[in-house]
């Protein structure tokens, strides 16, 4: 006899079919535990893994569900104005797919931006770089995030303009150790599969088996490789954000120093002291390398790692450190060092995301957060960091609920809205267990921490006795191990083992090591230590000699478990004030396998994130509420009725016309199901295409009006210069015939023929070998690999001058208002050529000569005119005409095409809107020889040889100072022959076939001033430049 549930069931597995028809969960006509998972197993098994819940929707009802309908509703949210922040959670299990959703949403936001700035691809290439510092492979995940981060992006007129992430608890604990089955942060495994030999040598790396933090099997290899992004990738990133060669160079010094940090070993004396042992060749060595790295003394770092100095009544006291001690300060100089390390990385790419220009310019800007932060953990052991991770769960959960149910629930209530009150999960009580004060958890630890006679067991005694025995619901005593207690969270019962948690809290770094590293001879290792490496700050304060002002200092000092919670504060302060939309990542399986759908594993999941009740109140529930303004705001067009004294009238005449059903009206707001957005905005789109056909129909008369008084001024600005033309040419013939009448020799009457073997003025040759297909390329031929920074530069290509700018350099958005000071307007050609011959004349030309694809100043049609009969594939490069920069050009199949490509602050260059970084022009070239270019499916083959006797090579050339008469001229040496000057009509060179020069320009604005007097210097005498 089946249940009644059983045949619900039975009956919608008929109806239930993978065609599209349930999408949405929302239209299920039976809502059950068990269709709910049959649902999600059918479409798990066929790859339709999206499933559209109800806290988004797409443009059109019957497209495939997918993150990328969340994204649409997101970013058209906050274009239309309905929320000027918008957040988006997303949460589930480690492994569940969080990182991999995080990849997806932002790319999809990326796109719909579709701006043509960097910017774009600098915040998608942030995210394989974090990667690699701040993901490892866990039993649960080979790809775990081990840090959380809030990116929130900050928008202008549906356009990105800066982006600014934040991170939460780095579990740098995993630098020193790791559970079995598990692995190191990824960059550490990099640096041995994907540097070249040499530079491992450089950086004193022997195998990944030789040292003790990476100590892990090697069956972990096969799994890693497949998954993780290569260095490459991270390199590549690290350019694109404007990391340069030097500091690069440096972070993998450190890398490499941390490492062999964890190979030093101690030995005890006969009262069981550490002592400076230096008799073993292999401690002399990892000495030797680790002071190379850090840019310190060795006999200085075995003394901070052994002794401990303090000065007390001005007294030097130096105290050994016991075995034990001198292992934990050392692993704790690696924890430090690495967890800095990372923060500043954080911090240099916040300084390239975030927008340069002051906020106050823009009127209204809007923001899209994107919270990833790391899975609910339980592990065989757990430990503090599985304890702050599970509280940050816990919160979001928390979050979750007063989101969905609470404050649904309260708005219902209070606005008067008949609606089924639903039970759920609350799990307010467990977040007052870890953070009241002074009884919560991490009140307790953070007092046990300050104790100096403390350890990690009264701290369990502590919690035993406060909350053991049934004194709170969501804490139980473990009875099989006294050093563990046990926590009822939200997903499940967790042991957490409280070895080594006061260390953790604690989190302190000696005194003395932190003043060694302030006087390192690197410059990123003093920076790291001598302020916050977050934003580069230097701290002035005096090194901490006394230990009475270390005492001070670390009373005041925040505890690891403090700052976690105020950091967790803050980011739900900053939640709560956007309008959040949820993302549930479920995860099949704890194998790891792919097409194996475990139900009861799948189920637990389910029932813990409250995905039922979720589903049921949001097809019951209205989730979408507006004020009565702001409806009659959006939707006011669709109704011809308007009561000017009653908003809540003129909503109900609108919500009648449309025919919806199943809305309500509240007392302030009015209350719509999921879908109703949808249906009005269909309703909207002929008022907007009305709109747009006025205002396309207004434009074209304004232009064409606009159009015509143009046509006007120009004519009338023709007739003043030809007029002022004719008043020179007859001023110039007066001056002839007066020259005749003193018998003086009169040059030529005819327009000057050059001839082109009699101009001698030195021109660069074509340089042939930058573009060989053989050449060798820099890192062994190798494309994106690795390569130490170049320490030496010659002078002859590189002047001073151009360094001093190229320091100056940062994004080309941020620097416009100084290169258009200093330069000029970019798209006038003198600026331009201004621009090349101070910053990029030593990059292009190269031992005085220009390479065969650079084609100088020439224009975009020009260019196009030079290859519209070449070949598909030939190219060229020139400087761009409308911005401080480069432009490719090439043949297409259809037409010529043409890319902008632009110098990052680190001064390599890239093509907008690509990822691919590289060193050089010639670099570039040769990547897009081999790799497609986007939006083309081709690549280039051969360049367009420049004629560089048809071009003014000069105007590219630097200039210099000529100390006798204080003038600047060309760089040239022309010998002397005689010059052949026109005497052609002026009226000439009123329309010439050449731009106007500047002196000419000069004219237009004195003759409308009436400027002209007797005292007017005029040029009587215009030598027109060399004929083609």
């Amino acid at each position: 006899m089946l249940t009644q549930e059983q045949q619900l069931l039975l009956s919608d597995k008929d109806t239930i079919s993978i065609e599209g028809k349930y999408d949405d969960l929302a239209k299920l006509s039976h809502l059950t535990e068990d269709i709910l998972l049959e649902q999600l197993k059918q479409r798990y098994e066929q790859d339709l893994i999206y499933i559209r819940d109800l806290y988004r929707y797409s443009k059109d009802i019957h497209k495939p569900p997918h993150v990328y309908a969340l994204v649409d509703l997101v970013y058209r949210n906050v274009c239309h104005g309905i929320y000027n922040q918008q957040c988006c959670v997303i949460s589930g299990e480690s492994g569940s797919g969080k990182t991999e959703s995080t990849k997806l949403f932002l790319k999809q936001l990326m796109y719909l931006c579709g701006g043509s700035s960097q910017l774009e691809q600098q915040i998608l290439q942030a995210t394989p770089l974090l990667e690699s510092f701040g993901n490892a492979q866990t039993v649960m995940n080979n790809n775990s995030s081990r840090f959380g981060k809030y990116i929130a992006l900050k928008f202008v007129n549906g356009k990105v303009i800066g982006a600014q992430i934040s991170d939460y608890l780095l579990e740098k604990s995993r630098v020193v150790t790791q559970s079995p089955g598990e692995r190191n942060f990824h960059i550490f495994y990099y640096l041995f599969d994907y540097l070249p030999p040499e530079t491992k040598q450089i950086l004193c790396l022997r195998t990944k088996y030789d040292y003790r933090y990476l100590l892990t099997n090697s069956s972990l290899d096969i799994q890693h490789n497949g998954a993780m992004n290569s260095l490459d990738e991270v390199i590549n990133a690290m350019g694109l954000l404007n990391f340069t060669d030097k500091e690069q160079h440096s972070m993998f010094r450190i890398l490499s120093g941390i490492l062999t940090i964890g190979n030093l070993e101690f030995s005890t004396d006969d009262e069981g002291f550490t002592q400076q042992c230096f008799d073993e060749e292999k401690t002399k060595n990892n000495l030797a390398i680790i002071a190379k790295m850090f840019g310190v003394n060795s006999d200085l770092i075995m003394e901070c790692l052994t002794t401990i100095t303090t000065l007390t009544r001005n007294e030097r006291v130096t105290r050994k450190f016991s075995l034990q001690s001198s292992q934990d300060a050392r692993d704790a100089l690696s924890k430090h060092l690495y967890a800095r390390l990372f923060s500043w990385l954080i911090g240099k790419i916040n300084e390239t995301l975030n927008n340069a220009y002051p906020i106050q310019q823009y009127r209204q800007i809007v923001e899209i957060g994107l919270l990833d932060i790391y899975g609910f953990e339980h592990f065989e052991l757990n430990s503090f960091e599985q304890l702050c991770i599970n509280l940050a769960n816990e919160q979001i959960q928390f979050f979750f609920n007063q989101h969905i149910f609470r404050i649904e629930m309260a708005e219902y209530e209070s606005e008067g809205i008949m609606a089924e009150t639903l039970a759920f999960t609350d799990n307010h009580l467990l977040l007052e267990l870890f953070m009241a004060k002074p009884l919560g958890i991490l009140s307790l630890l953070d007092d046990e921490s300050r104790l100096p006679k403390a350890t990690d067991q009264t701290f369990v005694e502590k919690l035993n006795y406060h909350f053991g025995s049934n004194k709170h619901e969501c804490y139980s005593i473990n009875r099989n191990n006294k050093s563990s207690f046990i926590i009822h969270h939200y997903a499940g019962k967790v042991s957490y083992c409280a070895l080594g948690f006061l260390e953790k809290n604690r989190d302190t770094l000696s005194d003395s090591v932190v003043d060694m590293f302030k006087h390192s001879q690197d410059d990123l290792i003093r920076l790291l230590f001598h302020g916050n490496p977050i934003d580069g700050t230097i701290n002035s304060n005096n090194r901490l000699q006394h230990r009475t002002a270390a005492e001070k200092d670390a009373r005041n000092r925040l505890t690891v478990g403090a700052q976690y919670r105020n950091s967790l504060q803050i980011l739900m302060d900053r939640m709560c004030a956007s309008h959040p939309v949820f993302m549930r990542c479920l995860k099949p399986n704890q194998q790891k396998r792919a097409h194996l759908f475990d139900d009861t594993f799948v189920r637990a999941q389910l029932r813990y994130c409250g995905m039922l009740e979720t589903t049921r109140i949001r097809k019951e529930g209205y989730s979408v509420r507006l004020t009565f303004e702001e409806f009659i705001r959006k939707y006011g067009l669709l109704s011809k009725k308007r009561s000017i004294d009653s908003p809540l009238i003129t909503c109900h005449h609108i919500l009648e016309e449309t025919k919806l059903t199943e809305w309500q009206l509240g007392k302030t707001k009015v209350f719509l199901k999921y879908y109703h957005p949808e249906q009005l905005e269909k309703l909207m789109n002929k008022y907007r295409q009305a709109a747009l056909l006025i205002q396309r129909t207004l434009r074209g008369f304004m232009a064409r009006k606009q159009l015509n008084q143009l046509k006007l001024t120009s004519k009338t600005y023709k007739t003043d210069v030809n007029q002022f033309c004719a008043y020179i040419e007859e001023i110039n013939n007066q001056l002839v015939y007066t020259l005749t009448q003193l018998n003086d020799k009169l040059p030529g009457k005819t327009a000057p023929i050059i001839n082109t073997e009699l101009d001698v003025r030195p021109r660069p040759p074509v340089r042939e070998s930058s573009l060989n297909v053989s050449a060798q390329i820099i890192n062994n031929g190798t494309a994106g690999k690795y390569s130490l920074p170049t320490t030496k530069v010659s002078s002859t290509t590189t002047p001073t001058s151009t360094l001093t700018t190229n320091q100056l350099m940062v994004d080309y958005d941020s620097l416009l208002s100084y290169l258009t000071l200093k330069y000029g307007s970019p798209g006038e050609r003198e600026s331009c050529l201004r621009w090349f011959r101070d910053t990029q004349y030593p990059y292009v030309c190269q031992n005085g000569t220009f390479p065969s694809w650079f084609h100088g100043n020439i224009t975009r049609h020009r260019a196009e005119e030079l290859l519209m009969n070449q070949p598909i594939g030939h190219f060229l490069i020139r400087l761009s005409e409308s911005r401080f920069g480069f432009s490719l050009s090439f043949r297409a199949e259809d037409r010529c095409r043409h890319y902008m490509i632009n110098q990052l602050k680190n001064s390599k260059y890239n093509v907008i809107g690509e990822s691919k970084v590289h060193k050089s022009l010639d670099e570039l070239i040769e990547y897009y020889r081999i790799h497609e270019l986007s939006n083309w499916n081709g690549r280039l083959t051969e360049p367009y040889k420049a004629d560089w006797l048809q071009y003014d090579h000069e105007t590219l050339m630097p200039i210099v100072n000529n100390s006798t008469n204080r003038s600047y001229h060309h760089v040239k040496n022309i010998p002397n022959r005689s010059h052949v000057t026109s005497t052609l009509p002026i009226s000439y060179y009123a329309n010439p076939p050449y731009p106007y020069s500047s002196k000419l320009y000069t004219t237009r604005p004195m003759l409308i001033n009436n400027s002209f007097n007797s005292t007017t210097k005029l040029p009587i005498a215009i030598v027109p430049p060399f004929a083609k």
